[in-house]
C-alpha cells in the first residue's frame, strides 16, 4: 500500500534517520515555481553540489503553483 505524499511541516518534522556521529542535519530547500526548482536542482548537479536524486521529489507548496524540493546536508559541528 502506498501511504499518501506528506507535507512539506510533515517532513520537517520527522526524523532524519541514519544521522552520521557527531554531525547536525541541514536542509536546503528550494521554493518556486516546478521548472526553475528544476533548473537550479540541475545547476547544483552540474557545479558539483548535489547529485539530483538526493533533493526530495517535488513537493507541493502552500502557494499555488509552486513546489518545494529539500535537500538534506550535515554539519560538523
Amino acid at each position: 500500500m502506498i501511504s499518501p505524499p506528506k507535507s512539506v511541516p510533515e517532513l520537517l518534522r520527522e526524523e532524519i534517520p541514519d544521522v552520521p556521529q557527531g554531525k547536525q542535519p541541514i536542509r536546503l530547500l528550494l521554493c518556486g515555481v516546478p521548472k526553475a526548482v528544476d533548473s537550479i536542482v540541475n545547476l547544483l548537479h552540474v557545479l558539483g553540489f548535489a547529485e539530483v536524486g538526493e533533493w526530495s521529489p517535488p513537493l507541493p507548496s502552500p502557494i499555488a503553483g509552486e513546489v518545494i524540493r529539500i535537500l538534506t546536508r550535515y554539519w560538523k559541528e
